[in-house]
């Protein structure tokens, strides 16, 4: 295993060890006055919005086809229809504009969250592993992302990208058995069929973006109770 996939492998496994090790807290400084404070942002590049989920699922599978993410995500009532997703509003503005020269429409979806309402006294109670879960996301989908687009330039040929996809999902598997029994437990178990579903035999650079979007979706749209 090179040296990169080695730290990737490192961040993973110490990132799900402190989301494990934090149930033992009570919420501290990461909760005030109800919120557990966490800033993430997502910058999406979307194909189109869809006012339902059929249409979205037709324009999905053309994204895909064209090599994109095709993961749909639902915001405020509309279905929409990603190709990728950045980390960095420059980065997504600048490959939005490159795809719209090549007469490709698309547009930037931008999801920050600020904090996050405990919507119970057990939430509030663990608060610090709520948030160990979420960063612990967050680090993963960014691993994806990286991923996806070292083999996009060629940097990781299909040995290095299922090294790193089975310590994603080695993370994801980990965080789950982890989190068996709060509102964690089903986004956890639909991250884990995406896993089995996208990735049967070789490894592309569009379903680790899925992937990658699909983590992002349960980062921003988290409901802590």
């Amino acid at each position: 295993m090179s040296m990169k996939i080695r730290d990737f492998a490192f961040i993973v496994s110490i990132a799900v060890a402190v989301a494990a090790t934090v149930i033992i807290c009570i919420c501290a400084a990461a909760c005030s006055g109800g919120k557990l404070v966490l800033k993430n942002a997502y910058y999406f590049i979307c194909y189109r919005i869809a006012d339902n989920s059929v249409s979205a699922g037709s324009v999905s599978d053309t994204v895909s086809s064209y090599g994109g993410a095709g993961y749909v995500l639902l915001h405020e009532d509309n279905y929409y229809v990603t190709v990728s997703c950045y980390y960095s509003e420059n980065d997504a503005k600048s490959v939005c504009d490159g795809l719209k020269r090549r007469e490709f429409d698309c547009f930037v979806l931008e999801k920050i969250t600020e904090s996050y309402k405990l919507n119970t006294g057990y939430a509030r109670n663990n608060s610090e592993l709520y948030k160990g879960n979420l960063n612990t996301l967050d680090t993963i989908s960014r691993l994806a992302y990286d991923c996806a687009n070292r083999l996009d330039t060629g940097e990781y040929g299909q040995t290095e990208a299922k090294e790193i996809f089975n310590e994603i999902k080695r993370g994801i598997y980990g965080l789950y058995g982890n989190n068996t029994d709060n509102c964690f437990t089903a986004p956890l178990k639909e991250l884990k069929d995406i896993c089995e579903e996208k990735f049967v035999g070789y490894v592309y650079s569009k379903n680790l973006r899925y992937l990658q979007i699909a983590i992002a979706d349960r980062v921003i749209n988290a409901g802590l109770y």
